[in-house]
């Protein structure tokens, strides 16, 4: 096979994936005697899977020449795409009355990008819910599959900021220099799409496992097993996608508290194989991003825990500790990009009202860790911004001061503290760009800027808490929908991948 090739055979291979799926929702359709829709995953996967096996058998042998448009950011973007149409075919049918292509393909959309959203009725085929929580895993899995394989050699996904090291020439890297590093042609491109099938084989055993062994932890708690197999696959896929027959987690402390235990997978990349470069060192509990999240939970747990009285810790002290437990277990939710609600201390509906819920926003907006299933700007890209607004703070105090750190953090000081703002620019710049749009389309402001960061963070549940009231996406209408899709998207993709596909352009 040529590399020209590749990007039809993947597409080929990601319909082929999404038809093999379609038999889990078919399975339990029958099983609950909910035909309608089992009938309308069956059809859609023989659908899906003929096209598929024709269009592998069509271009397996053919032969181009490589173009621009194998670059692997047409590729990922074409993905993100198309492959929420093929997803979005059973949905046509299995919700009752029927559910126009665009409003389905949306869905999907929100699914396949672990956002969560949803503008569905919530009494909705129980068959059609497990889809979307499985639409969400596989997009789970994409990522980090294309972030190990695709990103990782191309120095790109954060994987910039692990690998900087201290330069002896010059200071900060200018623009040209930058953009030389991140430009990758299509054969290069093409070359890695083809490590794809390897790290597939290495992290799709250990991602199953992984919610294989949460849903038997969570059945031990007590959770039905369906619940329980749809929070392990929202958990590990942090689309915080939760049945809509059961409100909240609400089983007690200790499933949450294993929820817990596996979000943090949402925060550092050590726990996935293939996603360690030779670059990182020192043991797990050294990792800067730990250290960072660890550093926020503290401040914004017991910060909103003593925002909203502290509980009663004098009259009530162990409804307190609950109500701090509930505190620091949503605001991981949120920093992991899920968007979880802890029921433990019964907070009120409004106890993330106004401040808090801003602050909750903020956690959503700096993300999880680097080549994670978690999304926003990412904890390793806060750190060195912070890490060098450090050294410039000492800077004012000592001028001749040395800076020591090691070359590594010397390194996420000058190569990442920039990479870091540059990326930290283009996302501003989309959100701008998202939210101008919603306004022009005649929404408030306010209602804008939540349903666009709901979008870029990758975070649906964010639109029910961060306002003064909740926000659904039912009540956009479908030009609002589109732009909402289109942020989740670029949520999804390495935004400064798009500036090294544009830079060459642009330098002409």
């Amino acid at each position: 096979m040529t590399e020209s090739a590749r990007g039809t055979t993947v597409m080929a291979a990601l319909m082929a994936v999404t038809a093999g799926a379609m038999i889990l929702p078919a399975a339990l359709g029958f099983t609950l005697r909910e035909h309608d829709s089992a009938r309308a995953f069956v059809y859609s996967a023989c659908l899906l899977g003929s096209i598929a096996g024709l269009m592998y058998l069509a271009r397996r042998n053919l032969t181009r020449k490589p173009s621009a448009l194998s670059h692997p950011f047409y590729i990922l973007t074409t993905a993100y795409l198309v492959v929420p149409l093929f997803m979005a075919l059973p949905v046509t049918e299995a919700v009752p009355g029927g559910l126009p292509l665009f409003d389905a393909w949306f869905e999907m959309v929100a699914a396949f990008t672990t956002t969560g959203a949803s503008a569905l009725d919530p009494d909705m085929p129980r068959s059609l819910l497990m889809w979307r929580a499985l639409a969400a895993w596989l997009g789970g899995l994409f990522v980090l599959v294309y972030a190990a394989a695709l990103l990782a050699p191309m120095n790109m996904g954060g994987y910039d900021l692990v690998t900087a090291r201290s330069q002896t020439i010059g200071a900060l890297p200018d623009w040209s220099r930058k953009m030389r590093q991140t430009q990758i042609g299509a054969e290069s491109g093409q070359a890695d799409l083809g490590r794809l099938w390897s790290h597939i084989r290495l992290i799709a055993p250990a991602y199953a496992g992984l919610t294989g062994l949460l849903w038997v932890l969570l059945s031990l708690q007590g959770m039905p097993p369906l619940v329980g197999l749809t929070y392990a696959m929202s958990t590990l896929s942090t689309s915080g996608i939760v049945p809509n027959w059961d409100a909240g987690i609400g089983t007690g402390f200790g499933a949450e508290l294993l929820i817990a235990l596996f979000l943090g997978l949402a925060l550092t990349r050590r726990g996935w194989p293939r996603a360690i470069v030779p670059q990182d060192s020192g043991r797990i509990w050294l990792d800067d991003e730990l250290h960072l999240a660890g550093a926020l939970l503290a401040l914004v747990a017991v910060g909103l825990w003593v925002l909203n009285g502290a509980g009663g810790l004098a009259d009530a002290p162990v409804a307190a500790l609950a109500e701090l437990w509930g505190t620091a277990f949503t605001a991981l939710s949120f920093l992991s990009t899920t968007g979880f609600v802890s029921t433990i201390g019964a907070p009120e509906a409004t106890a993330y009202a106004g401040p808090a819920g801003i602050v909750l926003l903020g956690l959503a907006m700096l993300g999880g860790g680097i080549a994670t299933t978690a999304g926003g700007l990412k904890l390793l890209r806060g750190f060195a911004l912070l890490w060098q607004a450090k050294h410039e703070l000492e800077k004012l105090v000592h001028p001749s001061g040395m800076g020591g750190d090691g070359p590594r953090l010397r390194g996420l000081r000058s190569e990442g503290a920039f990479s870091a703002w540059l990326f930290l620019m283009v996302f501003i710049l989309a959100l701008t760009a998202v939210v101008m749009a919603l306004v022009l389309l005649g929404h408030p402001l306010e209602d804008a800027l939540i349903y666009a960061s709901a979008a870029l963070t990758t975070t649906g549940p964010l639109t029910q808490i961060a306002g003064p009231e909740p926000l659904s996406f039912a009540a956009l209408g479908d030009p609002a929908r589109g732009v909402v899709a289109l942020g989740m998207i670029l949520g999804r993709l390495e935004l400064l991948m798009l500036l090294s596909v544009l830079w060459p352009r642009l330098g002409r």
